[in-house]
């Protein structure tokens, strides 16, 4: 698919613009500069064609700053992808020192580009020729915040895409990647594609918008989704924060599957087990990815693994992968247990064998002297649903449901899903 990718130095305006192009609230905007970091990829449609856009985090190019480095080096492999080029400028503040050596970087890579001269309403007076001194092929004066201009930047896109590029593209499995801040989510993101797809550093979170990238693994289509890291609320203080712990949570009703990504040398925490219940209470599959067990010391490694499994045991139906995303290890198994578990989602069981397995040992056991079972089946599937008919269905508690639960899945499994049962008459 073509790709579009949207550069400029910080607070022109870049994710704005990004969010009109692909219809939506994506990526983060504040008027705090230096909002953006990783490169953030969606589909974008117009008049029938589609297209792939890159927002990237604002260039400063010769900057010392560890963290404005590593979004240099993201800019750069988002450059090496892209088909069509468009600097982002601020027609409000005028042309900047930066973005002229930016345009210049572009000419001397022989990178051919658009500008587009943003925050710009048709009454606003500007000085075009200072813009044109850029060198981009054409100019185009747009508000992104507004919408005004946009269609026009959006045909000048279609007239350069090539005619295959309206063809659909194929449905993957979702994969989430949650985890608490600094738990090895971006690394292990990384390390699986073979690619510095999100910036990663020692500080804890550095991802800050929903990083996203197709992939294949044994013939199947992945679409991993890498999340900013999930703290206690009471911890979330800056704005940037908030929206992308808001975004991250968001993600999750977005997924088929979550692989939770948590410390191994800490087991478990708190938080751990917040967002496992928030995965639960949607619906989604989900794996436990104990990641950093490189340093974990080979005589403890069975005790870790029989700790991270007890306390998470209130979802024990998750398969556990332990991994080291920074020694490669364990990662392909992981994608390769949700892939299992999306398959498990699916599964539909027949009347008949629902019967022949489960029905007659609950019958055996009805929750109240004077009331019977009169039939189980399976009614929806991901996650697998269950009607259970009763001659009195208010007599049920939560301890018969957990029995009935644990006949199904001791029967069938339906690893890494929430099994949900429906009470009727």
């Amino acid at each position: 698919m073509v790709t579009v990718v949207l550069v400029g130095r910080p607070n022109t305006g870049k994710s704005t613009l990004f969010n009109r192009l692909v219809g939506g609230r994506i990526a983060i905007t504040l008027r705090e500069p230096g909002i953006t970091r990783d490169r953030i990829i969606r589909t974008a449609e117009w008049l029938g064609h589609s297209f792939q856009v890159i927002d990237t985090g604002g260039l400063v190019p010769d900057s010392q700053d560890e963290m404005a480095r590593q979004i240099v080096k993201q800019v750069e492999v988002a450059l090496k992808e892209a088909d069509i080029v468009v600097l982002v400028v601020d027609g409000r503040a005028g042309l900047a020192p930066l973005d002229e050596e930016i345009g210049s970087r572009l000419r001397r890579r022989e990178r051919s580009f658009v500008v587009a001269v943003n925050k710009l309403d048709v009454k606003r007076d500007y000085d075009a020729a200072e813009f044109h001194r850029l060198g981009g092929e054409k100019m185009f004066l747009i508000s992104a915040e507004h919408g005004t201009g946009v269609d026009e930047l959006l045909d000048e896109i279609i007239r350069k895409l090539p005619a295959e590029s309206g063809k659909p593209v194929e449905q993957a499995i979702g994969l989430a990647i949650l985890g608490r801040p600094n738990v090895g989510k971006s690394l292990f993101l990384n390390t699986l594609l073979g690619d510095e797809r999100a910036i990663v550093t020692d500080t804890p979170g550095t991802t800050r918008d929903v990083v996203e990238e197709a992939f294949q693994l044994e013939g199947r289509d992945y679409w991993l989704l890498d999340t900013a890291g999930i703290r206690r609320k009471a911890k979330v203080k800056a704005p940037v924060e908030y929206y992308s712990v808001t975004r991250a949570i968001d993600v999750i009703g977005r997924c088929d599957v979550a692989l939770l990504v948590l410390d191994a040398t800490e087991g478990p925490t708190n938080q751990d087990k917040k967002i496992s219940n928030l995965v639960e209470s949607r619906n989604k599959g989900l794996v436990i990815v104990a990641n950093k067990m490189d340093l974990v010391p080979a005589s403890l490694v069975r005790r870790v693994q029989e700790y991270v499994a007890s306390e998470l045991a209130f979802v024990g139906y998750a398969p556990i992968a332990f991994t080291s995303a920074l020694k490669g290890k364990g990662l392909v198994e992981a994608v390769r247990r949700a892939g299992q578990v999306y398959d498990a989602g699916d599964r539909r069981v027949s009347n008949a064998l629902v019967q022949a397995a489960v029905l007659e040992k609950v019958q055996n056991k009805p929750p109240k002297y004077n009331c019977r079972v009169l039939g189980l089946s399976q009614v929806g599937t991901r996650p697998p649903r269950f009607r259970l008919r009763l001659t009195r269905p208010e007599a049920v508690d939560s301890a018969y449901q957990r029995f009935v639960v644990s006949e199904i899945r001791r029967c069938f499994s339906f690893e890494g899903y929430p099994i949900r049962l429906r009470i009727t008459r």
